[in-house]
């Protein structure tokens, strides 16, 4: 089984119907995360044509700025949701900084909610990873994914050492921070990904459809020198542990 810990299917736009065929075809465990409260309406919308599509309800922080005020509002999705993402901070893509502090307040809010609720939860760290850290350690919380991390090997480490799980994404093998990011993840705490189709067209210009997470576990499997068979045992274990599915 392939399975990809952190996508974006409603990036997918007009390309849904093919992605979900893909997804279906490969037998895909897809794990599609909300951007704001209409990306995970319409994720699960999705994930009722495939048995293979979990929608998880999260609000990331380039739409965090829209939900100051609505915070409470926020809890049933919260609740329902198997899992929570993509939340986090963003201080390297976000250059205002006049959204930071609501970026703060909407990510402390929805971690807060979600290790109420023993969530496992999907990290945006970009440009923040320190300061992410730092907050999980104050609540000595580790259900988490870090997802597509590319900060500084300390904080790494001490994420490590708090039992974060990590993915890894479709600049492997293009990206020697990833591949240095890679090594140094524990293999028992190893998830993959592809981010959705426009992450890949980042990386090198190609839409990146669902069928991509094989190029990421190939990529993997050669750079961590394991058979690809085993590493997919692996992962799969991994992510089975983490979430209880």
């Amino acid at each position: 089984m392939y399975i990809d810990a952190h996508t974006h299917l409603d990036f997918f736009k007009d390309n849904i119907d093919n992605a979900i065929d893909e997804i279906n075809n490969l037998k895909i465990l897809t794990i599609t995360n909300g951007m704001d409260l209409d990306s995970y309406l319409k994720n699960k919308e999705y994930s009722k044509k495939s048995k293979y599509i979990k929608a998880t309800f999260g609000i990331h922080p380039w739409k965090a700025y829209e939900y100051q005020g609505k915070l409470k509002d926020l809890i049933p999705y919260i609740e329902e949701s198997e899992l929570i993402g993509e939340i986090g901070l963003d201080f390297f893509w976000i250059e205002d900084k006049k959204t930071y502090e609501a970026q703060r307040r909407i990510f402390k809010f929805i971690l807060e909610e979600s290790i109420k609720r023993n969530k496992v939860i999907s990290i945006h760290t970009k440009g923040a990873e320190k300061e992410i850290y730092n907050i999980l350690k104050k609540y000595n919380y580790s259900n988490i994914i870090i997802h597509w991390y590319s900060g500084d090997f300390e904080t790494l480490d001490n994420l490590i050492k708090l039992g974060c799980y990590f993915t890894v994404s479709v600049d492997v093998g293009y990206s020697k921070l990833t591949e240095e990011v890679l090594i140094k993840i524990p293999i028992n705490r190893l998830l993959v990904e592809t981010d959705g189709p426009t992450a890949l067209e980042w990386v090198n210009g190609e839409y990146g459809y669902p069928r991509v997470i094989m190029d990421v576990m190939k990529s993997v499997s050669k750079i961590k020198k394991i058979p690809i068979k085993e590493l997919s045992k692996i992962i799969e274990k991994n992510f089975f542990r983490l979430t209880r599915f």
